[in-house]
């Protein structure tokens, strides 16, 4: 099994009942073991299926068909030689495991994609009255980004890197408006303070992470999960930013296609805006 799900799963097994850690003994041993039905699965592991649905949940999947489909799919994958960036490592070896890692964690990413979540999402986007975009670290940049893009649809739109102003600006926000917050542990202390004052506010919260089982993942309304392939472990918040950004992409994509015409308006006028700053030069 590749080490991501296998990682995830020892991370989270002193956390789980003594049945959903019978489960990941039992998947941990033998991961291709999944393929079976859900019924058969709990059977052989002497469990209910609704352990094993929560099981998929607690660790990212909505469903036990996702987790199914990733057990497989990695159990199946030959491994030629560890994925690290070695010291001997020529540069194309170098590339092609960055490439390889962007192009694993964006595949891993979209599997853990829902319709309906992306529907609700946009839902409160293009509701709200103000989206304010919240991040710390490589996260904040994520928020920019984010920002970036949605200054291209008929919507108002808040964010700042200075911790402090963003903290002022979410408690201006209200149950009207809609936030967004990216965080790649979902354990950042700094973050939660955010978290907390958007939901005292009522605020709806979308949330992006790559921790299933944190204390952001439950205070968001909406959650999507940026898988993170590492070349090694200090690399795995640098991989999430990739899949952060796809996500937001999508959001944002998503958005334009709901306003049309709106959006190509504010489009047009944003480019005549920056043509004329040019010419005045």
């Amino acid at each position: 099994m590749e080490i991501k799900i296998q990682a995830r799963i020892n991370q989270l097994y002193p956390q789980l009942g003594s049945s959903s850690q019978r489960l990941a003994d039992y998947l941990l041993k033998q991961p291709i073991a999944a393929a079976v039905s859900v019924n058969k699965l709990a059977a052989a592991c002497q469990v209910s299926p609704a352990t094993i649905s929560r099981f998929a949940r607690t660790l990212g999947f909505k469903n036990f068909s996702q987790l199914k489909w990733a057990l497989i799919h990695q159990a199946k994958q030959t491994v030629n030689g560890s994925s690290e960036v070695k010291p001997a490592d020529s540069p194309q070896q170098v590339a092609q495991k960055v490439l390889q890692a962007n192009t694993d964690t964006l595949a891993q990413t979209f599997e853990l994609l829902q319709p309906t979540d992306l529907t609700r999402a946009v839902k409160l986007i293009v509701h709200a009255q103000k989206i304010g975009f919240f991040g710390m670290g490589g996260s904040n940049i994520v928020a920019q980004d984010a920002y970036h893009k949605f200054l291209r649809v008929p919507l108002t739109v808040l964010y700042d890197s200075e911790y402090h102003l963003a903290l002022m600006q979410a408690s201006r926000l209200t149950k009207n408006d809609c936030a967004v917050l990216i965080s790649h542990t979902g354990n950042n202390r700094d973050t939660l303070l955010l978290a907390d004052v958007l939901k005292k506010q009522q605020v709806p919260l979308i949330v992006i992470t790559s921790t299933p089982h944190s204390p952001l993942t439950r205070a968001g309304d909406v959650c999507f999960f940026s898988i993170a392939e590492g070349l090694h472990f200090k690399s795995r918040a640098f991989f999430s930013m990739t899949s952060q950004l796809a996500i937001t992409d999508c959001l944002y994509l998503l958005t334009v296609q709901h306003f049309g015409s709106q959006a190509a308006d504010v489009f047009e006028e944003l480019q005549q805006t920056v043509a004329l700053r040019h010419q005045s030069k």
